[in-house]
């Protein structure tokens, strides 16, 4: 179910929106004003819709709403998703969300992907089960999957926590790489060891984020892991990134003092060696 407004009626809410600018209706919180919207809108430009409505936080004003709710299937995301915070500290927020969540029960992927955005943007935690189910529904696209998941992070709660964890297995790599980042924004989730097993994922994304998990995690138990990748991924990034992460966890000399010296000395690459120094400093005895 899509939120649109056919022409004639957008011409009719764009006028009485300039009406009301030029008279006394519109009360602008910060300096926004309808005129304002509906002209950043006709000229499509990105940052001048983004400043707009975050202008027109806290303007009265009925119309704008008519304006606003169609930049939900705007094709850019950031658009999207300002559109989503604007409509959120309105009343039509619920109204807006029901049709969000009808989106995630039907086929098109197009409209689940711009769902997802309003939906994580809106942060409400009655969204969890229905963004949950719609990440492991094979019927959407690799694309939206990520994008749900990445909106259960963006609400940060930890019901959100089961639905990414499962989704760690999925077939497609942007939904597990989109996951690892999601399960790090999770309120109270310090998890690393739900990482482990993607650090020798065949996806180089995939790994990178999973090395970075277990790094920000400080999860010590994976010092064996990183070790590992930092000693034979062919991928520069994860190495560094390995490299990195066991500093960040403090590992043991004994496990990675001597892969980081060979790495500090030998890599190839400048980034590695670079990162491998300033691990050696923070090892634990």
């Amino acid at each position: 179910m899509r939120i649109n407004m056919n022409a004639k009626k957008l011409a009719v809410v764009a006028s009485f929106g300039l009406a009301l600018a030029a008279g006394r209706g519109a009360q602008a919180g910060t300096g926004g004003s309808p005129q304002a919207i509906q002209q950043a809108i006709a000229a499509n430009s990105v940052d001048a819709i983004k400043a707009e409505l975050e202008r027109a936080e806290f303007l009265v004003c009925a119309v704008c709403v008519d304006l606003v709710t169609p930049l939900v299937d705007h094709p850019n995301a950031q658009v999207r998703q300002v559109a989503a915070w604007w409509l959120a500290r309105r009343a039509v927020a619920r109204q807006v969300q029901t049709a969000m969540l009808t989106r995630l029960s039907q086929s098109d992927s197009t409209a689940a992907l711009d769902a997802a955005d309003v939906l994580g943007e809106m942060r409400y935690v009655s969204s969890i089960p229905a963004l949950g189910a719609a990440l492991s529904n094979p019927i959407f696209s690799g694309a939206a999957r990520a994008e749900m998941a990445k909106a259960l992070g963006t609400i940060g709660r930890p019901a959100g926590t089961p639905f990414l964890a499962s989704a760690l297995s999925d077939t497609d790599a942007q939904v597990r790489s989109a996951s690892l980042v999601a399960l790090r924004t999770i309120r109270g989730n310090r998890d690393g060891s739900v990482a482990l097993p993607l650090v020798s994922d065949g996806d180089e994304g995939v790994r990178a984020q999973a090395v970075t998990t277990i790094g920000m995690f400080k999860y010590a138990g994976g010092a064996s892991v990183l070790t590992a990748a930092l000693s034979s991924d062919p991928s520069v990034t994860v190495r560094k990134k390995a490299a990195w992460a066991l500093g960040e966890i403090g590992a043991s000399s004994s496990v990675a003092g001597g892969p980081l010296q060979t790495a500090a000395t030998s890599d190839p690459s400048p980034l590695v060696r670079s990162l491998s120094r300033a691990a050696l400093t923070k090892l634990s005895q």
